[in-house]
């Protein structure tokens, strides 16, 4: 089994959290969420003479993706990967980059869908489809490691907002809850800003389990 070492950035002005998910043998590593300061993380990338051999997109805001086009550029052979659902991306009017580039988009190499695994580095990621944050919304869940890559899924006793384009606050709670009774009481939740969880925490903070 590939062994893991996790380490984060927290960037853009919105203090997202990128993720990095390294295998310690071969120093492949996968980048989750690369929001912003794409010169901090790349020069972070050579610091650990790490090879990227991906990134995974949980959805298409602007605070998750403006420093993918400037990494892929200087790790070609790595390719962009996000939900099939997720069309902000390529529109930057819906995707909130006005408040960045008004003319940021961002061309998907790999798109996926609910049930699709991934193998990256070694390491196993299930795709979970998880709309409501936006319509796009996906959490990579890698069972081995006990491990969900959330994206503004879910935060610590919190969520992402739904009132922006293609949210829906029905829709959110209905992937909260399928994460909360599908998934182990001990898988670590990253999420997409703010602290780690768990998805035992959050069934005791909303009251799921008394």
């Amino acid at each position: 089994m590939a062994k893991l070492r996790l380490y984060g950035r927290v960037v853009s002005l919105y203090d997202t959290n990128c993720y990095f998910l390294e295998n310690e043998d071969t120093r492949e590593v996968v980048i989750v969420d690369p929001g912003g300061d794409a010169s901090r993380l790349a020069d972070l990338i050579d610091q650990n003479n790490a090879t990227p051999v991906a990134f995974l997109l949980t959805h298409g805001h602007f605070d998750h993706i403006m420093a993918v086009n400037e990494l892929k550029a200087r790790y070609p052979s790595a390719p962009i990967v996000a939900s099939v659902r997720e069309k902000m991306l390529e529109d930057p009017s819906i995707n909130s980059t006005p408040l960045g580039d008004p003319n940021y988009t961002v061309h998907p190499d790999v798109t996926v869908d609910e049930g699709d695994v991934l193998t990256y580095a070694g390491f196993r990621f299930q795709v979970l489809s998880t709309p409501g944050h936006t319509a796009g919304s996906v959490c990579y869940y890698m069972e081995n490691e006990s491990l969900l890559l959330a994206g503004d899924t879910l935060f610590f006793a919190s969520y992402g907002r739904t009132d922006l384009p293609t949210g829906s606050d029905e829709e959110m709670q209905k992937s909260r809850e399928r994460l909360y009774f599908t998934l182990p009481l001990n898988t670590a939740v990253l999420s997409g800003h703010g602290r780690t969880t768990t998805i035992g925490q959050e069934r005791r903070i909303f009251g799921i389990d008394q």
